[in-house]
């Protein structure tokens, strides 16, 4: 005989079940009634025409490769002076430009320039002119010929080519080498910088009206601030990876935070120090397009650096260099000032593609055996 207390259970539990299916019902959506769609992400509102939309609207959101993100549009901020008291003092330790590099540069801009009068200005320098043969030898696999002469490796490399190499190593060769974790890999950032370059010059190019050489020089050292930085103060950097600050802090504010200002103003400080160009330096500084900051640059100047800007995002989409990298939002009026291509896809064509990857192919095989006096990576 099944005791009492036991009919008491097997009722409470059978109401449990009962009760339990009523609330499921009562409470669940009726077939009819559409469940409300996930929250759209910011250049997704407004019907897509926020400026925080990404190139190309949203029938096609150029999304972000693994390892990066996208970035809201940079802020101008007030620098931290007590911080950037101590990044001037280790930024004076940087050795000055060279005067060399500023003749080859010079040279390879001028008008009436040919492979064999910048041929003769490197062959002053055995060491880049060995490393021009190796690059030019690496690149032509397949030739049929060894490159043997500076002249003969300028005609096949390309100005571009070379002008990014001679600031590559020239520029390289002034900051110390890290060998060790918790700092950007100083490699991969000229691989970087190589890249953008090239890639400006050739949007400067497809824009018109816009100065390609400015365009390709100002690619070449947009990102000076971060080698300099990287180098100078690599404890410092490493705090960049670690917790801190507010939780949807960008690598910018970070910076901020950390040397007292980006490495955006650090590269422009650098540039000071240097005595380069203030038209080079101001388009160092305000390569992330700091929003409210005012652009005082002659137009065919303004161009370049949205060039430099849209040509910056276009590498970081195609060639991931570092943890966590951060892709600025293209802004609609940006693209249609340069009279450019809205979509991301036809901004980074396969031609586009090819010169990222040569430009990438070129900055590795000129440090596959560092030049004297380059510590290696």
């Amino acid at each position: 005989m099944i005791p009492p207390f036991a009919w008491v259970i097997v009722g409470v539990t059978v109401a449990m079940l009962i009760g339990s299916a009523v609330l499921r019902k009562r409470y669940r959506p009726p077939p009819h009634v559409a469940v409300p769609p996930p929250e759209p992400a910011p250049w997704e509102r407004e019907g897509g025409k926020d400026l925080t939309m990404p190139a190309g609207g949203p029938t096609e959101i150029a999304q972000p490769p693994k390892g990066a993100r996208l970035r809201p549009p940079a802020m101008s901020a007030s620098v931290n002076e007590r911080l950037m008291d101590e990044v001037t003092k280790g930024l004076a330790k940087v050795p000055p430009f060279p005067g060399a590099l500023l003749q080859m540069l010079r040279e390879l801009d001028a008008a009436g320039s040919s492979a064999k009068s910048v041929a003769e200005i490197v062959s002053t320098e055995p060491v880049l002119t060995a490393s021009l043969l190796r690059v030019a030898n690496s690149a032509a696999i397949g030739l049929g010929r060894d490159i043997v002469t500076a002249a003969d490796a300028v005609a096949y490399l390309g100005f571009s080519a070379v002008k990014s190499l001679l600031v590559r190593l020239k520029l390289g060769g002034l900051f110390r080498q890290t060998v060790f974790g918790g700092v950007y890999d100083s490699q991969k950032l000229w691989v970087h910088s190589m890249a953008v370059g090239q890639a400006a010059e050739e949007l400067a190019i497809r824009a018109g009206n816009t100065d390609p050489h400015l365009a390709l020089t100002v690619g070449l050292m947009h990102d000076i601030g971060k080698v300099a930085i990287n180098s100078q103060f690599p404890d410092t950097v490493g705090e960049l990876w670690k917790p801190g600050g507010a939780a949807d802090e960008s690598f910018l504010a970070r910076e901020r935070r950390l040397f007292g200002a980006d490495h955006a103003f650090i590269g422009g400080y650098l540039a000071t120090s240097w005595k380069l160009p203030d038209e080079l330096i101001e388009m160092i500084r305000l390569h992330h397009l700091p929003a409210g900051e005012p652009m005082n640059l002659r137009p065919q100047a303004r161009r370049a650096l949205l060039a430099v800007f849209v040509a910056n995002q276009l590498v970081k989409y195609w060639h991931v260099y570092c943890e966590d990298m951060e892709i600025d939002i293209i802004p609609a009026a940006l693209i249609a000032e340069l009279g450019l291509p809205s979509e991301t896809s036809k901004l980074l064509d396969e031609s586009m593609r090819q010169t990222i990857e040569r430009a990438a192919l070129v900055s590795q095989a000129a440090v596959s055996a560092p030049p004297r006096g380059a510590a290696a990576a």
